[in-house]
């Protein structure tokens, strides 16, 4: 559908959306420049990197075989190296080196030691403190390589107010090499119209970004993620797949956002926070309304803009990446609530985590039940699992918490 919306409207558009004009009229104004920029930049991308990746695996097969270029990859290297771990050249490609630098890292943090094991918490503390270094936290402490993000870590620990998560640092898109081998260095009342929507507890109170940092900080104290079967805390539990989820949308947006074509991180940014402003009724809405009539609510207005689910959706798990990046709760939850509208449930869960908890609504964790049991519920039917499928066990988890935490 995407494709056949490219074709239609010309290659022109592809040169347009570079500087994309966003009209502030009725919903179908704003969604139509909106998505249009977004998504048709977007879909060019994907052909064209479709064709990238098929030339750049003709040219490199024989040079190194199994071991695959990845964004999350050259991420890691890039903080790995600004901390002082040595993980060598960023190229995306996970290999010795690499291992023996997040070996390193481990060491230095008190995690159990296996390259080869690089717990999600554990990479996700690792981006938060460089996210913050580089925004920042350096300047501030006048520290560098480990004993800054020990700085970060202390800082975390002590509930110390960190600057709300930013966008990160544009990382360089990996390069093929023709070396052989890596490296070895390698019911409540209505909000009133000054309720902050990106905090909880008022203006001073944690951001989201703060929070899952502290969340992380916890699970690696404990030496791990909570389990069915050593699980003392449901509410500790519950936070920590909320921050888990976000960082499995952030990972999901960032790499959907390195195919953007004609679009600069600073163009999708500013198209997302105008996506969040127009979605931030049905966001207020979310505290004050049932799951299902704010699912209704949402379709309704999905509908009256004229586009497809397929672009609504595609546009979505873009900017809900791009909110939880710059803590911006409006951009994400809205897109959270609209990927549910256009037929994706599992994202609910993620409506659910924000009622509980009160981060950009009012919290309300009985309406936060409902979204939780449908979430879980079109998992039960065969639903598309979207955050770590894999793990055949989360809801199970996920259930026993909810019951417990009531």
């Amino acid at each position: 559908m995407i494709f056949r919306l490219v074709m239609t409207l010309g290659i022109a558009l592809s040169f347009a959306v570079a500087v994309p004009q966003v009209v502030r009229a009725d919903a179908g104004d704003f969604l139509g420049g909106a998505v249009v920029g977004g998504v048709l930049g977007y879909a060019i991308g994907q052909d064209q990197q479709k064709k990238k990746t098929q030339r750049t695996t003709r040219s490199t097969r024989t040079y190194r075989q199994g071991i695959p270029s990845t964004t999350q990859g050259a991420q890691t290297q890039t903080a790995l190296n600004y901390f002082g771990y040595n993980a060598g050249g960023v190229d995306g490609q996970v290999g010795r080196g690499t291992r023996a630098a997040i070996e390193r890292y481990q060491v230095s943090m008190g995690y159990p030691i296996n390259g080869y094991d690089f717990q999600p918490y554990q990479r996700d503390f690792l981006m938060q403190a460089y996210y913050w270094a580089t925004s920042g936290g350096q300047a501030s402490t006048q520290l560098s390589g480990q004993p800054l993000l020990l700085a970060y870590r202390q800082q975390v620990h002590s509930g110390t107010a960190l600057a709300a998560a930013p966008q990160p640092p544009a990382v360089a898109a990996p390069v093929a090499t023709s070396q052989e081998a890596e490296p070895a260095t390698d019911v409540a009342e209505a909000p009133s119209a000054t309720l902050p929507t990106l905090f909880s507890g008022g203006a001073t109170g944690p951001s989201l970004a703060n929070r899952c940092s502290a969340v992380m900080l916890q699970t690696s104290t404990n030496g791990g993620y909570t389990t069915l079967a050593n699980m003392a805390d449901p509410d500790f539990a519950l936070s920590e797949q909320f921050c888990l989820a976000r960082s499995y949308a952030m990972a999901r947006g960032e790499d959907l956002m390195q195919d953007i074509q004609g679009l600069t991180p600073d163009q999708v940014a500013a198209q997302c926070d105008v996506f969040g402003e127009m979605l931030e009724p049905q966001v207020v809405a979310l505290s004050l309304k049932s799951r299902t009539e704010s699912e209704t609510q949402m379709r309704k207005l999905a509908l009256d803009s004229g586009l497809s689910p397929e672009d609504l959706a595609a546009t979505s798990k873009v900017c809900l990446a791009m909110g939880y990046l710059q803590d911006n709760m409006d951009t994400a939850l809205g897109s959270a609530l609209m990927l549910v509208a256009m037929g994706e449930p599992a994202y609910g869960e993620l409506v659910g985590h924000h009622l509980r908890e009160g981060f950009g609504v009012q919290e309300r964790r009985d309406l936060a039940m409902q979204w939780y049991d449908a979430s879980l519920s079109a998992l039960d039917a065969g639903s598309q699992a979207v955050f770590l499928p894999s793990q055949s066990d989360r809801p199970q988890l996920l259930r026993a918490a909810m019951v417990q935490a009531r």
